[in-house]
């Protein structure tokens, strides 16, 4: 539905990642003035195919620096945050986890340090954090009331950041949100080390997907489709205010699915189920299972997930194929 965001100054930090770009999209088109901190300019992500760097403010620099991300918030006004930036892949995090943590953990406090100082013109604050939190939990599915207890680089740059989150938002009366996601899919994410633009990007080539197999079973995972997770965030927007209202949410479809099954679907959608799958064994292995229960989310914020598996996929697959045809190169193995 068409909304006016008129009154609407954000900062959205990660605004070139995948969610970021879709996020930042969405805001403009609702007619909220945008603010972004990039570390650089990459002309193949989603964030510059959509020209958003010509629709927003843009400032260069680290996540980390707390002069350049007050004078963002300082000049453009900002009333509004969403804290999206983040090393947000589990290999990447084990093999730089001191770069990890630098991103997660102090681009978190200092943003929020700023927060803090500039409050007076600071209304709502947004932050993404993961089903990762919850570290590898027998207790499934994941409410919210379950401890943070990250133990992998990744987990715990994730559960760092949101107890620093929870700290603001106790000790100062910060107005935050927090969203724990799960999985996220759809069109626009150029990362093909992850499952699902993965697996597309080799049925595309004609070459078997990649079912990584840890030494103790196999992987499940909730998956949460873009325009979902979008709502989600809107969601919190509208919740959080400026005495202090916000909490943490749990955003998933309260399905698992087995990642076997997922690359089944991605092949009936490309047609290519007559490629078999390679197995790869994992070596730094992931939380087995991880499942979130999106009952709070359902009945404080309204908000559940309206895309099936199924349909998602295929919208994601067409998004792909429709990327790649216009431009065969890049669907290259290893583009992003």
């Amino acid at each position: 539905m068409k909304r006016s965001l008129s009154d609407c100054r954000a900062l959205v930090t990660g605004a070139s990642g995948f969610v970021g770009a879709w996020l930042t999209q969405h805001l403009v088109d609702q007619g909220a003035e945008v603010t972004t901190i990039l570390s650089e300019f990459n002309p193949r992500n989603q964030f510059a195919k959509l020209g958003l760097d010509k629709e927003i403010r843009c400032y260069y620099g680290s996540i980390t620096d707390y002069n350049l991300i007050e004078r963002a918030i300082t000049d453009g006004k900002i009333n509004t945050v969403f804290h999206l930036a983040a090393v947000s892949l589990q290999d990447l995090a084990y093999q730089i986890p001191w770069q990890t943590f630098e991103t997660n953990v102090k681009g978190t406090y200092n943003l929020l340090e700023v927060c803090r100082v500039h409050q007076c013109q600071i209304s709502k604050i947004i932050v993404a954090s993961s089903d990762k939190v919850y570290g590898d939990s027998p207790i499934l599915p994941y409410d919210e009331n379950l401890p943070i207890q990250g133990r992998n680089p990744y987990d715990v740059s994730k559960s760092c950041s949101d107890l620093i989150a929870q700290s603001y938002r106790h000790s100062f009366n910060l107005p935050i949100a927090i969203g724990r996601f799960g999985n996220i899919y759809g069109g626009g994410d150029l990362n093909y080390r992850r499952l699902i633009p993965g697996t597309v990007q080799r049925l595309y080539a004609k070459l078997p997907p990649v079912i990584r197999i840890p030494s103790n079973g196999i992987y499940m995972r909730d998956f949460l489709y873009i325009q979902d997770l979008i709502a989600a965030y809107m969601a919190m927007y509208d919740y959080v205010d400026k005495e202090g209202e916000g909490d943490v949410f749990n955003f998933g479809t309260g399905t698992l699915w087995d990642i076997k099954k997922v690359i089944e679907i991605i092949q009936r959608a490309t047609n290519l189920e007559h490629i078999e799958p390679l197995y790869e064994h994992q070596i730094n292995s992931e939380i087995l299972h991880q499942h979130l229960s999106p009952e709070k989310a359902k009945s404080i914020l309204n908000w559940s997930a309206e895309t099936s598996l199924e349909e998602g996929i295929r919208k994601t697959v067409e998004w792909y194929y429709d990327h790649w045809n216009s431009d065969p190169k890049n669907a290259v193995l290893g583009v992003v």
